[in-house]
C-alpha cells in the first residue's frame, strides 16, 4: 500500500517533531542537577560558652577542587548530581562558624593566618585565648532512589588544629556526622537541610572540644 506525497510528509514531520521532542526529554533528564546553599541551622546551640577570646583561621578545604558533592542515583542506574552553589564554600563554612560563635556570646577575632605550631602562638593578637584552624575534610550526599523510597547518606568531617595560648600547645580535633535517611520523595530544600544540619552540629562540637580543653 503506498502512502500519497503529502500523507507521507506529514508523518515524516511527525516523525521527526517526536525525535526532536524524545531527546529534549532525554537531554533534560541527563542535565538535571540539584544546588544546595550552605548556611546555619535555625535551631543554633548556645551553649557552653567561655569569656576566652578565640582566633579563627579562614577554613581550608581539604576536599578535591569540585563543586560538585555526590549524587542521586535513580533506579534505572542514571546519576543526577548534587553540587554547592556557592563557588566559595569554605567562606560560608567560616562565616557559619563565626555566626555559632555570636550566638554562644563568645567574643571572636577574624585572623588573615596563622601558622598552626607552638612556637606561632606568641605571634597571635594579645586578646586572642585560643586559636583555631579548621579543615573541611568531607561533604557529601549520596542518595538513591527507588520506586518508593529513597535512601540518602551524608558525611561531614572536619579536623582542626587548635592553638591554647596559655597552655603553650597546639592540639588536633576531628568531628564528623554521618546522618543517613528513608523518605518517600527525593526533595532538594530536605536534602539542604539536612546536610545544614549535620555541618552546623559538627562545627558546634569543635567549638565546644576547643572549650574544653582550655581548661
Amino acid at each position: 500500500m503506498q502512502i500519497p506525497g503529502r500523507e507521507r510528509e506529514y508523518r515524516n514531520i511527525y516523525l521527526f517533531l517526536s525525535l526532536i521532542f524524545a531527546l529534549s526529554l532525554v537531554s533534560c533528564a541527563a542535565s538535571k542537577t540539584y544546588w544546595l546553599n550552605l548556611r546555619a541551622d535555625s535551631t543554633v546551640q548556645k551553649s557552653p560558652t567561655t569569656k576566652l577570646t578565640i582566633g579563627v583561621v579562614p577554613f581550608q578545604d581539604n576536599r578535591p577542587p569540585s563543586a560538585r558533592i555526590g549524587q542521586r542515583v535513580l533506579s534505572n542506574g542514571k546519576e543526577e548530581p548534587i553540587r554547592l552553589k556557592s563557588s566559595f564554600p569554605t567562606q560560608d563554612i567560616t562565616s557559619i562558624f563565626l555566626q555559632l560563635l555570636k550566638a554562644r556570646n563568645i567574643h571572636a577575632v577574624e585572623l588573615t593566618g596563622w601558622e598552626a605550631a607552638p612556637g606561632n602562638l606568641k605571634d597571635l593578637p594579645e586578646e586572642v585565648d585560643i586559636a583555631i584552624a579548621v579543615y573541611v575534610d568531607a561533604l557529601e550526599v549520596k542518595a538513591s532512589s527507588y520506586t518508593f523510597k529513597t535512601e540518602i547518606r551524608y558525611l561531614v568531617k572536619l579536623s582542626a588544629k587548635v592553638g591554647f595560648k596559655a597552655q603553650g600547645k597546639v592540639s588536633t580535633k576531628t568531628v564528623e556526622g554521618r546522618p543517613e535517611e528513608s523518605v518517600m520523595r527525593f526533595k532538594r530544600e530536605e536534602v539542604e537541610k539536612t546536610l545544614n544540619e549535620a555541618l552546623t552540629s559538627a562545627l558546634g562540637r569543635l567549638i565546644d572540644a576547643a572549650i574544653s580543653s582550655a581548661g
